[in-house]
């Protein structure tokens, strides 16, 4: 039996213009210098048909590794990318204007492929979810706490 998919839809809100947040979200090179669980990364530009490899690891005994591939870039409002691996789908990035700078909107619907993932996701749930959970929200808060930084 397949797991459902893990669904993601959340928004936050940034203190930067817009094109601030896509110049800084563009600049793929300082990835892994922002975030420290991503454990391998080859920065690629943010352009449609770019693909790159990349292993995510959370706080739990596993690591994923996903292929990234940019499907569809709107500059300094969208980008469509689909994600194959250990977890396959579609996810979305969808930039905004707020009445304080910017907003991003990030959407996924991904299946665990991964076997022993997949079975670890059928008991286990929400032992995943928390990991995956901890991964955005400390990267949010990692990047936000970058931006401050660079602004003073």
């Amino acid at each position: 039996m397949k797991p459902a998919a893990f669904s993601f839809d959340r928004s936050w809100t940034f203190a930067v213009p817009r094109d601030e947040l896509w110049s800084r979200l563009s600049d793929t090179s300082s990835f892994s210098t922002w975030w420290p669980w991503l454990r391998a990364f080859d920065p690629v530009p943010i352009e449609e048909g770019a693909t790159t490899r990349c292993a995510i690891g959370p706080p739990l005994p596993y690591v994923l590794t996903v292929e990234l591939a940019v499907a569809r870039v709107v500059e300094s409002e969208s980008v469509d990318v689909e994600v194959d691996g250990d977890l396959c789908g579609p996810a979305r990035l969808v930039l905004g204007d707020a009445d304080e700078g910017s907003t991003a909107r990030l959407h996924w619907r991904l299946q665990v492929q991964r076997p022993m993932l997949r079975m670890a996701a059928s008991v286990g749930r929400p032992i995943l979810q928390w990991g995956h959970d901890w991964v955005v929200s400390n990267g949010v808060e990692q990047f936000r706490a970058t931006l401050a930084a660079e602004r003073h």
